[in-house]
């Protein structure tokens, strides 16, 4: 059994280093510039510090370990995630979801969960910064089972309301949550560990339950074929150009041949040399400690020197013994890029900083019913805005600078671009897009067109009496617009709307649902109109004509509607 491969996602500063320092037993969380993540590293936890950490709460459930430890990935936000890449899907065994219980679910918060259910990994919910509930008596280095005994009832209370606000908060994501020592059925709910990384409250519950699950739920074979995750490019003094990566697959040796993917294409390559991170060190240190070995099989945090180091982070490099083995290779990168650089690729074109955030914009945007077309790592280039016009006639950026010139550029070929560092906005500000595109063509297609419609008038919402009257009515169905021709339930012709308010304001049109007040020329109060009178808008057979054409646009009430109207008028 190899070891689980457990990665860190949640909002910034949530509190994800701050974990693996009370496991680690360091402070490389305070070393970080203003305290945050700048880049990803990688931590192996091997047994013996699992057993030193938790053994009384591994006995007390009655868990055996039988992987040799936990690789644990940390970086800012969701990279580490969406980079430890397979052919298109993540390496990450298990994940945890970091949220402070201060703050709740944030923006980033939601990214994480929409690329966990993207992906299908499993999760758990760490909700860190516990020591900051009202009520809260200091005591530290406890399972939070024992920790929860000391506080007071006080402290419980305020406690299980935030949990069960972030409980509820989770459903809404389509995710069942619960305390984890609540649970009957790990399959079912996601387990919530409460936790204070500074009093070393609920590291230890943690560390049983990544222990637990991912030994009782996921499959930790050792998977044929031999291939290594580069989560990291780093410029070493004396080394040049080295990866850190992590095996995840199979057995890699100094000597290998390798297949690698460059931001171009694929490339054949050799290993030079490989050195082994020692366990509980961070691999986002310079001066972290490594040993050299000729081999390292899954799951292992490595760095890699190889010839020609062109691969790109967030790609896998794959070791091939013969040439059908390599053309394998080479048609599976080709497959899981459908897409990448290809100016014919038909769907929305896309422009991410790696080729992990493009999986996840796919993925994301597969489960949203978003057709993905040309992807490309780097800045919109003119030929991204030539091919964008044929496809929706918008660009998705995601963590990529946009020049100048090429921002005039797209504007004069009627192309938006949406750029953002946030995976989660970038699709809702699309969504706005495509809401206000069709709306455009909405308006576009029925701006000459007169649409069914059926109001009544209001008792006692008589504002002006004529010259034109005014008065106020609801609309029962369909919609109604300035100049719509009115005519009674007799098919006698009241007059035409002049003009359409809401609130006090001008609006250019009213649907079903909607209390307005119109102003409608020749209609005279108690002459031609009477309070509750019943209208309708007044088509031709050209209008209905035209309305059949695009019908499939409207609501059902537009076409029940219309039977009203072509019953009154005999059409």
């Amino acid at each position: 059994m190899r070891s689980p491969i457990c990665a860190f996602l949640g909002h910034v500063d949530a509190g994800k280093t701050s974990i693996m320092d009370s496991i680690r037993d360091t402070f490389f969380a305070y070393r970080e510039t203003g305290g945050l993540t700048q880049n990803i590293g990688a931590t192996e936890v091997p047994t013996e510090r699992i057993n030193e950490i938790a053994s009384d709460l591994l006995k007390k459930f009655k868990v055996e370990i039988k992987t040799p430890s936990i690789i644990f990935i940390d970086s800012p936000g969701h990279e580490a995630f969406v980079t430890l890449r397979e052919r298109g899907a993540s390496i990450a065994d298990l994940a945890i979801l970091t949220i402070d219980i201060t703050e709740g679910i944030q923006n980033q918060t939601i990214e994480s969960i929409e690329i966990l259910k993207s992906y299908k990994t499993p999760f758990l919910l760490a909700l860190t910064k516990i020591d900051t509930v009202q009520g809260y008596r200091q005591v530290k280095d406890l399972s939070f089972i024992d920790f929860l005994e000391k506080e007071g009832t006080t402290y419980s209370e305020n406690l299980d309301q935030k949990i069960y606000d972030l409980i509820s908060e989770v459903s809404n994501y389509g995710f069942q949550a619960e305390r984890y020592d609540r649970i009957k059925d790990f399959t079912k709910e996601v387990a919530v560990i409460p936790i204070s990384s500074v009093n070393n409250i609920g590291i230890k519950d943690l560390i049983v339950m990544i222990i637990g699950l991912s030994q009782r739920y996921i499959a930790l074979e050792k998977a044929t074929g031999n291939q290594a995750a580069i989560i990291e490019e780093k410029v070493v003094k004396g080394m040049g150009t080295v990866y850190d990566a992590i095996v995840y697959s199979g057995e890699i040796k100094v000597g290998d041949k390798i297949i690698m993917q460059t931001k171009d294409s694929t490339a054949e390559s050799k290993i030079k040399s490989m050195m082994k991170l020692i366990p509980l060190e961070e691999s986002r240190e310079n001066f972290g400690k490594y040993e050299s070995i000729k081999s390292a099989s899954a799951a292992t945090p490595i760095r890699l020197v190889v010839q020609d180091p062109l691969a790109m982070i967030g790609t896998s490099v794959s070791v091939f013994k013969n040439q059908e083995e390599k053309e394998k290779i080479i048609s599976e990168i080709n497959k899981s890029n459908i897409g990448y650089n290809d100016d014919l690729a038909r769907g929305v074109v896309v422009c991410a900083d790696s080729i992990g955030s493009i999986d996840a914009i796919k993925k994301i945007g597969a489960t949203n019913g978003i057709e993905i077309g040309k992807t490309k790592i780097g800045e919109p280039s003119k030929n991204d805005i030539m091919t964008a016009r044929l496809n929706n006639n918008v660009i998705l950026c995601f963590n990529v600078s946009i020049q100048k010139q090429t921002d005039i550029l797209a504007k004069s070929e009627a192309v938006t671009i949406i750029s953002t560092s946030s995976i989660y906005d970038l699709f809702e500000r699309y969504s706005v897009f495509i809401q206000d595109v069709n709306k455009r063509r909405f308006e576009a297609r029925t701006a000459n067109l007169k649409l069914p419609a059926k109001v009544v008038f209001i008792k006692g919402n008589m504002f002006r009496r004529s010259s034109p009257c005014v008065f106020g009515v609801e609309v029962l169905g369909g919609e109604i617009r300035p100049n719509y021709p009115l005519i009674k339930k007799n098919g006698e012709r009241l007059g035409s709307i002049v003009e359409i308010q809401g609130d006090k304001k001008k609006v250019d049109r009213a649907v079903k649902g909607d209390k307005v007040a119109i102003s409608v020329d020749n209609a005279v109060y108690e002459r031609n109109l009477k309070d509750e009178d019943v209208l309708y808008s007044d088509m031709e057979i050209q209008d209905i004509i035209k309305f059949n054409d695009i019908m499939d646009l409207f609501t059902s009430d537009y076409q029940e509607i219309l039977k009203e109207i072509q019953k009154i008028k005999r059409i």
